[in-house]
């Protein structure tokens, strides 16, 4: 079996949101804090993957106890999913080779100018002599939308719209991973209903609509229309108490669909 573990389910602020005096931010309830959203997925050969590098990439990597990663995909050019960057450096210097880090051209450009001592070291140090210790050893992959195969194994990448930019969706085996999206493109409905989920990781922001992301009703509508085995709702704002969300759910009648929680692993053919 293939693993999937959520290692941030949290909006670009994470949650609690510094300085912010609201139920939510305020709670005790574990469940209620959440990291930057990112993921990291085990393959049945035991490669790991990581989903996007957020701020809190440290802290989720030592949290759950991983102390090796393959490489990278990375969903989108954000702060909030790009800026754990450079804390990818231990695993280059212990494996001794660069990770491959896939990405869509667009994302790839924004790392290069971000990150130009990773990603352009040509010309970043062509005045100057390498100083000091790490840089991570890092090599972008750029791909696109359809197949691509990583480790051996069949993964399908998705164009997904987020206000002026688009997010790569991901569809592994039975296992798709949608975050950071406002909408979901006909034809990709189309092939996630026809893979016979058994794992939909998917965007819920918040109860209302929002200019960049999928919002509960919309999120549910997709999920009605892809029919997994069970979703999970991730990149959550503090407009949702993990509790009331689940009792919201109840209410609707919807069954197999729950808010992540930070650290929480899933199983998939």
């Amino acid at each position: 079996m293939n693993k999937i573990t959520i290692l941030g389910s949290g909006t670009s602020t994470g949650v609690p949101i510094l300085g912010c005096n609201c139920q939510v931010c305020q709670s005790n309830e574990l469940r209620n804090k959440r990291l930057r959203t990112s993921a990291l997925i085990e393959l049945t050969n035991s490669k790991k993957i990581l989903i996007d590098a957020s701020p809190d990439l440290r802290t989720q990597l030592l949290t759950n106890h991983i102390d090796m990663v393959d490489g990278v995909i990375i969903t989108h050019d954000h702060a909030d999913h790009t800026h754990g960057m450079d804390d990818l450096r231990p695993f280059g210097f212990k494996s001794g080779k660069a990770l491959p880090v896939y990405t869509d051209a667009n994302t790839a450009s924004g790392l290069t100018k971000k990150f130009p001592y990773i990603f352009d070291r040509q010309n970043y140090f062509a005045t100057k002599d390498v100083l000091g210790g790490g840089i991570p050893l890092l090599d972008l992959k750029v791909t696109e939308a359809g197949p691509e195969k990583i480790f051996d194994h069949d993964f399908r990448f998705f164009s997904l719209p987020h206000g002026h930019e688009h997010t790569l969706g991901i569809l592994h085996s039975k296992m798709a991973y949608l975050t950071d999206c406002r909408e979901i493109p006909e034809a990709t409905l189309e092939t996630l209903s026809d893979a016979k989920l058994e794992l939909l990781i998917i965007d819920c922001l918040r109860p209302l609509p929002h200019q960049t992301h999928l919002h509960l009703d919309l999120t549910l509508k997709y999920i009605d229309r892809i029919k997994p085995k069970m979703a999970i709702l991730i990149h959550m704002g503090h407009e949702w108490d993990y509790l009331d969300l689940i009792d919201q759910l109840r209410k609707r009648g919807v069954k197999n669909t729950f808010p992540a929680i930070d650290g929480q692993s899933f199983l998939y053919s």
